[in-house]
């Protein structure tokens, strides 16, 4: 991003956090996020100091303050409730139906944003939270700079792209098919996920067929230390990622909790992994 670009979203930003007044009472005050997801994209609409209740899931300074209402797939539906939310945001990517369905019996208001899977999912939620909040002038401009951004990684041939393996689990060996948000990151960064051809959004797959589709890249998360995911791979020398030392190990959140930011971000980190 060239820096004109990236001061411009600052700017955005700082101008999000300045005009967000407690005035205002065209929004929800209290409100419940079932999901790491949700509230990072609620904190980059500026709403933070609204959020009264969060998972178990969260970065600890987000945790902090707040009511823990469980995991994305057991939260407390007692706790929920008495913490007497005026709105609970979940998201059909990680909270079960049943969830949904006894908080609507108990009268409790409750939104549901969409799977992601593609870069448009994720602005078109996010742009959802922002109307919730009337925050969709802020919204639009976060989502113009992103796609300015974007606009200058190119969409290489894939001939001349790298290849990239997915790690997000080791026991079983899982990695991102042709239908996931991972795969999206992959295209727009100008690389080629090795599993594109499998249309669904995760696989199971064997070392054995890792190895014979040779990826140039490896990007790992979930794993814990760096030496790990290298000490996993070192008995397979002839793998290129392995050859030329491209096993890389990323931060969960930045992948797993998407917004429209951090996509670009993680294009970004993708991108220059693939350099020589």
């Amino acid at each position: 991003m060239k820096k004109s670009a990236y001061f411009s979203l600052l700017f955005v930003c700082v101008l999000l956090y300045n005009c967000f007044s407690d005035t205002d009472k065209n929004y929800p005050y209290r409100i419940v996020s079932l999901g790491p997801y949700i509230t990072e994209n609620l904190i980059l609409l500026g709403i933070e100091s609204k959020i009264i209740g969060v998972t178990i899931h969260e970065k600890p300074e987000i945790k902090k303050g707040r009511v823990l209402i469980g995991t994305l797939l057991d939260p407390s539906i007692e706790t929920i409730v008495n913490l007497k939310p005026d709105i609970v945001i979940a998201s059909k990517e990680g909270n079960r139906k049943q969830t949904v369905e006894k908080l609507l019996e108990l009268g409790i208001k409750i939104v549901v944003l969409d799977e992601v899977r593609t870069y448009q999912d994720l602005k078109a939620n996010f742009i959802r939270l922002a109307d919730i909040f009337d925050r969709r002038h802020i919204a639009e401009q976060i989502i113009s700079q992103i796609d300015n951004a974007l606009s200058e990684y190119s969409r290489k041939k894939s001939s001349e792209r790298k290849k990239i393996f997915w790690q997000l689990g080791t026991k079983p060996l899982v990695t991102a098919g042709g239908d996931s948000y991972f795969n999206e990151i992959s295209t727009y960064a100008g690389v080629l996920n090795i599993f594109n051809n499998i249309r669904t959004k995760y696989i199971t797959v064997s070392v054995e067929e890792a190895i014979k589709r040779n990826p140039d890249i490896i990007v790992a998360m979930g794993m814990g230390e760096e030496s790990y995911i290298e000490n996993f791979w070192k008995p397979f020398k002839n793998i290129n990622a392995v050859k030329n030392g491209k096993i890389f190990r990323v931060d969960d959140y930045d992948f797993c909790s998407p917004t429209p930011v951090s996509f670009l971000k993680c294009v970004k980190m993708i991108a220059n992994f693939a350099k020589n």
